[in-house]
């Protein structure tokens, strides 16, 4: 039985705890240690004094990338560990009518929060999903970073070459991208010549590009309407953001590779899911960890947030809530966009997308039923370690029914 809530509030180089004695409602410590072993060394010390059973702590810390080294050595170590998340703490201290903020109050409020019993508890991941949790994350963050570098490639190239977007219908190839490299402007394409942008494009892109697009590029370039002015400056931007777009394409294509042979060690694959390519299901099964969390598949779905948000008040309740936002923003974005991909090629939900529409329903609600489809699917597969049957829902219909 728990004999002591411990309140952790963690900070880049200090962390700061509080110890609530439970039987005797009182706080019996509060002290402030180094983010170092020597620090974490000094915790245990002090917990140790207090009792030897590590079950008779409750330690909550706040849901911060800097309390990660911290909660993975204590749970190594064997205690409980408890996720408090930053904001409902915020709200609890202010309903406690503390307007002051300090680190002290802070870790006293986590302490005193624990007592409602409702946090998400912490366990060490699997190695695998942990990894492929922290690669598919970063993966993100790197295609974000192409998508804003190509918007600014795409701006820079309406003033000084807009004529180009019409010959290279796709800037982000590779041939695009090692032509403006090498030549970032109508003036160097133009002196360089035909027969070089020819080479160019052919070793970049072999058995794809051919003279005439050459040609038709120089042609271009000598009837651009750009600004000849800002040639100089704009040509050195254009040649640095194709360089940049063109090493992201490079990195994010070897975390694929990683990602790939990670998602092959995992105990329990979804094969044959209906969209999805290996980086975006390996991205979700990361972010969902152990399947036995969520006993139920609307556990599993209010989770992460697939979801309406009830909203009542006396008798008065909202007929169409809104979706909630409280899940994983990583599941929920790519659950939109395979939603997305389905409703385009996979035949059965596109057949149910279209027929939803001729019943009038608005396309973005039915876009919603189509997540919530995708996501019962890979609950059962990733429950079931079954693999998915496209023919499911007719081969419920003729099987005979049970007596």
């Amino acid at each position: 039985m728990v004999r002591y809530h411990v309140g952790v509030d963690v900070g880049k180089y200090r962390h700061y705890v509080s110890i609530r004695d439970l039987s005797h409602e009182k706080y019996c410590g509060s002290f402030s240690l180094a983010n170092d072993h020597d620090g974490f060394m000094e915790l245990v010390d002090i917990l140790d004094k207090l009792s030897l059973e590590k079950g008779d702590f409750l330690i909550g810390v706040e849901a911060c990338p800097y309390a990660l080294n911290l909660s993975y050595f204590l749970m190594a170590t064997g205690f409980d560990l408890v996720e408090v998340n930053s904001f409902r703490a915020g709200q609890f201290r202010k309903a406690q009518g503390k307007k002051a903020k300090t680190d002290k109050i802070d870790a006293r409020t986590i302490a005193a929060i624990l007592a409602l019993d409702d946090h998400k508890p912490l366990s060490i991941p699997d190695p695998v999903l942990d990894n492929l949790k922290e690669l598919t994350r970063f993966r993100v963050d790197l295609v974000n970073e192409k998508a804003t570098a190509l918007i600014h490639l795409q701006e820079t190239l309406s003033v000084l070459f807009p004529e180009y977007g019409k010959v290279f219908r796709q800037l982000d190839s590779a041939a695009s991208l090692a032509l403006l490299t090498a030549y970032p402007g109508p003036g160097h394409m133009i002196a360089a010549g035909e027969e070089v942008i020819g080479k160019t494009l052919s070793i970049a892109s072999p058995r794809r590009m051919s003279r005439g697009m050459a040609k038709r590029i120089i042609e271009a370039a000598k009837r651009t309407i750009g600004v000849a002015q800002k040639r100089p400056s704009l040509g050195t931007k254009i040649s640095v953001i194709a360089k940049r777009i063109a090493e992201l394409q490079s990195i994010i294509g070897d975390l694929d590779r990683q990602i790939t042979a990670l998602f092959r060690n995992l105990p329990c694959k979804p094969f044959g899911f209906p969209v999805g390519r290996t980086p975006s299901l390996a991205a979700i099964i990361s972010e969902i960890g152990d399947i036995r969390r969520y006993p139920t598949l609307k556990k599993f779905l209010s989770h992460l947030g697939w979801c309406p948000q009830s909203f009542q008040t006396g008798n008065y309740r909202l007929e169409h809530p809104k979706m909630s936002h409280a899940g994983n923003k990583y599941i929920r974005r790519l659950i939109w966009m395979l939603s997305i991909v389905a409703i385009r090629r996979v035949p059965s939900y596109r057949e149910y997308f279209q027929r939803r529409v001729l019943e009038g329903k608005n396309k973005m609600h039915i876009l919603v039923a189509v997540g919530r489809k995708l996501l019962s699917t890979l609950y059962a597969m990733l429950k079931t370690g079954t693999t998915y049957d496209p023919n499911w829902e007719e081969n419920r219909r003729l099987a005979p029914a049970r007596l």
